[in-house]
């Protein structure tokens, strides 16, 4: 099984089997499944996707 990358754009984290689904897509934190709307500058892993 290859890795899959979390759908948010800015976002260079990997998914696995604990990911969020949300549309079909995988994602590696809840705030990258909401498009960062609650103001978050990352997901917690180290990563600034939400800026």
């Amino acid at each position: 099984m290859s890795q899959q990358q979390c759908a948010c754009p800015k976002c260079d984290c990997s998914v696995d089997s604990q990911a969020i689904e949300k549309n079909g897509q995988k994602f590696c934190s809840e705030s990258c499944a909401i498009g960062h709307e609650d103001g978050s500058t990352g997901c917690g892993h180290n990563c600034n996707c939400g800026k």
